[in-house]
Order: structure tokens, then C-alpha cells, then sequence
């Protein structure tokens, strides 16, 4: 018969001994992970409130489950979910696996930052460490035959000479062609036991890790309408602003931020976004799960796909949409669009493909024509229109640009209104840098609108532009160049500030601008589509097969676009390098998107003796 004592002491010890493996990874983590120091949410572990972390992690702990790829949004879980796995196979599966980050450095800070701090905090974990475990390394021991290693994917060798029963890959869309496989290949030792786990937001289609998630069973994250109950995937398309968000064509970014809801697919019912809606929504026992979308390649082939309106506020993920539209539709800017359909949908993202051909139109007007809506610059270098008064000294905001030929010119001077609308005034060939003065004078432009390109007989341009005080633009295969605003305000352009280009025997230094080829030739297309950029009715026939020469067209083997002049185009390209250059000198001014990078004191003479700028 046992003492108190005893049975205390027995009571104790089998808690103690009892198996803290329930058969549930998750229930196993919840009891297990006692902090996650790098989260918001302070305290043990509790994955209610992303459940679609929590059942990530039962499908990857699935024997069945071979190869996993995970299509997500950022912060939305990924790299909890790829730790968490990491605990629980050390305590409950023990084998060697290999922790890929893109890199070597960023393989390091992720290891000591987030995964070892992580061992510290998960008690039936941090007791199978190995005394000989160096704390500092990028390889974890541990008692129970456990081994976790953690590399760069870039570097080839660091995939080599290992065999695994796990493979977890990070960020796989920046991966090397070929480093996936490569790295998958070292779970064959394991045979059947073996596992790889991949992991990215978008990438670009044909990638190798969109191949990869292409051939699972694709299953998308799918919620519980809170009114009718009805399951479905988080689908952007079912975002509705409020109508009131729109005025005069203008949105209203504040009201899309706080009016912004999720209309149900079935019951039609518009959704409040709120964390409470959305967590109500993605309940488990509501019927939220992982759906398949199509039959994978293979067995054991799964993929996981969730995106930002899971987990985020849909008014502030409007906002990001309107902005990244807006970028594109004032500065042919699509870095925005393209970083919130990968890192904001979970998409991999394409350029559109196909020939696409300027689609230029001619206006209502003659060359020459006065035009009511022009803008004006004043003295103070502000752009206005004709509904101000306009103050004495103003000039006639009017672009003049230059194609440079071996022994003449093609000229083409423009007006331009504040809305973005423009038309075409000249447009003709010229054989003497003196007619471009009469030219300047004749249709009152001011130095600071006359660009003049530069990719042909760069050192005479230059010294002529210096002379003048013009500017020198070079179309460049760049897609973006870091500028300063007229505040000082840094950002990225698809043009550069001006380059002061030293001339010998000049009083001034050329100033010469780079401009993004594929940009600003989009841009221009765009505003053609628009009918926002024209030209007049009674211009050369010449001009207008100019202009529409080019086309844009994707490289078959690198997928990106850009623009070419097809060899059965014989009639040259000249009016559409005039029409580009005119393009920047007026983006730089804010006419194009209202964020100028240009203001100087403007002159009502365009004589090359005129002072700097």
C-alpha cells in the first residue's frame, strides 16, 4: 500500500513520462510551443487565428504527403508554419532535414533569429539538444538522431553530399533553375519516408517552382460565409468599394480604406471588414478548409494556396491596388502591380504576351492649331491652364524633341494640357542646328522642353545641348532609375535625374537624361489607347506609319517584353523616338502623373545664350 508521498511522487513522474504526442501536430504544437519571440501575439502558441496554418500543418505531417508546395501572400505564415514542422519532426520523426533559404546570409539570420530561438521555447525539443551542439552553427544536433541543417539555395554546393528524409525550401520562386530538383534528389535515400516542402509567394509563370505547384492538386484556402454558411474560395473579384469612394472619376482612397467589403458569391450578403469577420469566416468547425481545384500529377503531390484576404484588411489591401493602378496608368510603372499580384494574391505573375502595336489616332485639328486647353508655365516655373489667369511672362507649355540623323534632323514640337491630353503642332525634318533655334522661337518653347537624343553622335549633341541649355535623352534597357522630386522626395522612375555631361570649351555641362525603353514606349501606348496623346489630321502619311512602327512582342526564351521595329517596317521609327522624347520632358514635369522631378525658371527666348536653368 502506498504512502501519500508515493503516490504523489508516482502521480508525478507519469506526468513527467507521459508522451506529449497526441497523433494531432497541432494540438501537439499548441501544448508544446510556449512563445514565438518574433510574433505580435506574446505567449503559448494558438493557431486558431490562422487556421489555415494549422491545417498546413496536419497535410504536411501526413505520411501520404510527399511533396508539398505552399503558394502564399506574405506575412500570412508561411515561415511559422516551416518552423513549426521543424519542431515537430525533430520530436516526433527524427531524421536529418534541410532548412533552404535564398541565400547563405540569409540562411544564417534565419536560423539564429528564428529557428534556434524557437528551440529555446518548445521544452520536449530543447531537452533532446546535444551538449556537443554548437549554438552558433548552421547545423543543429540533437540526441535522438535529429539533424537540422540550414543553407543557401543559390550556392549549388550546399545542396550536395547530404541525404534527408526532409527538404523545406523558402521563398522558391527566387531559387535557381534547377537548385528544386536538386535539392529534392537528396531525399532519395528515405525512400517512401522522404519529403519535400515548397514555399514562395508568386513568382513568374514557367518558373521552376510554378511548374512544380502546377502538377499538385492545387487546393485553395476556402472559408464559411458568417450569413449563409456557404464555403468558397477568398476571391479578389468579390471585393466591392463603396460608390461613393469614386468621384469625378478621382478615387477617394480614404473611403475606400474604411468602406471597403467582401460580397458572399452565394447569398450576396457585402461582408464588414473587420478581424472579427474574417475570423468568424475562417473557422474550422464553420466548415474554412483546403479544397482541391484540379487532380495532381502524381500521388502524394499536394499544394496549398491562400492569399492576403484571408488575414488582411480588404479596404488597405484597395488602397495598395489603386495605387499600384495608378502607377501604372500615370508612369507605365507595373513594379507595383506586379508586387501586389505576387506577395499580396499569391500569383505568379506573366507579362502580357503577344504583338501589341501603338495604337495611335488623329485628332480634330490642324498642325498649328491654337488650342484653348493648353497649359501654361509662369515665371515661378508653376503649370497652369486657361481657366487661371495667366500672369505675365508665362510660356506656352510646348515640347520640342530632336531625333539627331547623319547630316539632318526629325522635329516634332507639342502642346500640352494638364489633364495629360496633347497635340501634335510641326512635325518635319530640318538640316541645321540653326533651324532647330528657329523652330524653338518660332513656336515659343522654352529650353527646358527641348530634349534632344543622344544615342548617335553623342559628343556633338552634347556640345550643341550645352550651348543651348537643352536637354540630351537616351533611351536605356534599364526598367528604373532612382530619382529626387521637386521636395527632395527619393524614388524610382522609369527615367533618371539629369546627368551633368562635362563638355570641353563650354560654359555649361550637357544635361543628359536616361529614360527606360520598355516604360516609356508602354506609357505612350497606353496614352494612344486613351486618345490622350494624338496627332492632327493633315500630318505627312509618312508620320503616321512612323509612328505606329514598332510593336511589343515577348522573348521566347526569357518571357520578357519589349518593343522592336520589324524588319519589313522600312519606313523608319523617327516620329515615335519624337514622340517618346517628348513623352519624358513632360512626365518630368508632372503633366503625366503629378509628381514633377523638373521646375526652373522659365525664359520667353530660346537663344543659345540664354542662362542656366
Amino acid at each position: 500500500m502506498t504512502t501519500d508521498n508515493e503516490a504523489i511522487l508516482v502521480s508525478t513522474a507519469q506526468e513527467i513520462i507521459k508522451p506529449t504526442y497526441s497523433g494531432d501536430p497541432v494540438a501537439w504544437a499548441e501544448a508544446n510551443v510556449l512563445d514565438v519571440p518574433d510574433s505580435p501575439i506574446r505567449g503559448k502558441l494558438n493557431l486558431s487565428r490562422t487556421p489555415w496554418i494549422a491545417e498546413s500543418l496536419r497535410i504536411a505531417t501526413d505520411s501520404e504527403t510527399k511533396l508539398l508546395t505552399i503558394l502564399a501572400c506574405t506575412q500570412a505564415g508561411k515561415s511559422l508554419f516551416a518552423r513549426l514542422f521543424t519542431l515537430w519532426q525533430i520530436a516526433n520523426a527524427p531524421a536529418p532535414m534541410l532548412l533552404l533559404q535564398p541565400n547563405d546570409a540569409e540562411a544564417r539570420d534565419f536560423f539564429q533569429r528564428y529557428v534556434r530561438t524557437l528551440f529555446q521555447q518548445c521544452p520536449p525539443v530543447k531537452a533532446l539538444i546535444s551538449e556537443t551542439d554548437n549554438d552558433k552553427s548552421q547545423v543543429a544536433d540533437f540526441t535522438n538522431g535529429a539533424m537540422v541543417y540550414c543553407r543557401g539555395a543559390w550556392n549549388e554546393s550546399n545542396l550536395q553530399r547530404l541525404s534527408l528524409r526532409t527538404v523545406i525550401i523558402d521563398e522558391a520562386w527566387l531559387v535557381p533553375k534547377g537548385h528544386i530538383a536538386e535539392a529534392s534528389a537528396r531525399t532519395q535515400s528515405f525512400s517512401w519516408m522522404g519529403k519535400v516542402i515548397a514555399m514562395s509567394q508568386g513568382g513568374d509563370v514557367g518558373c521552376e517552382f510554378d511548374l512544380l505547384h502546377s502538377g499538385t492538386n492545387q487546393m485553395h484556402w476556402n472559408f464559411s460565409c458568417p450569413s449563409c454558411s456557404a464555403v468558397q474560395p477568398w476571391d479578389w473579384s468579390y471585393i466591392r468599394f463603396p460608390d461613393s469612394a469614386k468621384v469625378n472619376g478621382m478615387w477617394d482612397l480614404k473611403v475606400v480604406e474604411n468602406g471597403t467589403t467582401y460580397e458572399c458569391a452565394h447569398c450576396h450578403t457585402h461582408l464588414k471588414d473587420s478581424p472579427g469577420v474574417r475570423a468568424e469566416a475562417n473557422r474550422i468547425d464553420r466548415g474554412a478548409k483546403f479544397v482541391a481545384t484540379t487532380p495532381s500529377s502524381s500521388w502524394g503531390s499536394v499544394g496549398l494556396h491562400w492569399n492576403c484576404l484571408c488575414n488582411s484588411s480588404w479596404g488597405k489591401e484597395g488602397v495598395r491596388l489603386l495605387l499600384a493602378k495608378q502607377a501604372w496608368d500615370l508612369y507605365a510603372d507595373s513594379s507595383l502591380r506586379r508586387t501586389f499580384f505576387q506577395k499580396r494574391l499569391a500569383k505568379c505573375w506573366a507579362e502580357d504576351a503577344g504583338d501589341v502595336v501603338a495604337q495611335a489616332q488623329a485628332g480634330d485639328y490642324a498642325l498649328g492649331d491654337p488650342w484653348e486647353r493648353e497649359a501654361w508655365i509662369t515665371p515661378e516655373a508653376r503649370v497652369v491652364d486657361i481657366s487661371n489667369t495667366i500672369p505675365a511672362g508665362s510660356v506656352p507649355f510646348r515640347t520640342m524633341a530632336v531625333d539627331v540623323q547623319r547630316g539632318f534632323f526629325w522635329a516634332e514640337v507639342r502642346s500640352w494640357a494638364k489633364s495629360g491630353h496633347s497635340r501634335l503642332r510641326w512635325w518635319g525634318k530640318l538640316d541645321t542646328w540653326e533651324q532647330l533655334d528657329d523652330l524653338a522661337k518660332q513656336h515659343q518653347v522654352n529650353r527646358a522642353l527641348i530634349g534632344v537624343d543622344s544615342g548617335d553622335q553623342a559628343q556633338d549633341v552634347y556640345a550643341k545641348t550645352a550651348a543651348r541649355q537643352w536637354k540630351s535623352l537616351r533611351g536605356s534597357h534599364l526598367d528604373d532609375f532612382t530619382v529626387k522630386d521637386v521636395g527632395g522626395k527619393t524614388t524610382k522612375r522609369f527615367y533618371s535625374d539629369k546627368q551633368a555631361v562635362f563638355v570641353p570649351g563650354q560654359k555649361h555641362r550637357a544635361e543628359m537624361i536616361l529614360w527606360s525603353n520598355l516604360s516609356t514606349k508602354d506609357l505612350l501606348a497606353g496614352l494612344q489607347k486613351r486618345k490622350l496623346h494624338t496627332y492632327a489630321r493633315n500630318v505627312p502619311e509618312d508620320y503616321v506609319h512612323q509612328l505606329t512602327s514598332e510593336v511589343r512582342v515577348k522573348d521566347s526564351r526569357t518571357g520578357k517584353p519589349h518593343w522592336i521595329l520589324p524588319a519589313s517596317k522600312t519606313c523608319g521609327n523617327h516620329s515615335w523616338d519624337c514622340a517618346l522624347m517628348g513623352l519624358i520632358l513632360a512626365v518630368r514635369w508632372g503633366i503625366i502623373g503629378r509628381e514633377s522631378t523638373e521646375a526652373v525658371q522659365v525664359e520667353q527666348t530660346t537663344q543659345p545664350d540664354q542662362k542656366a536653368d
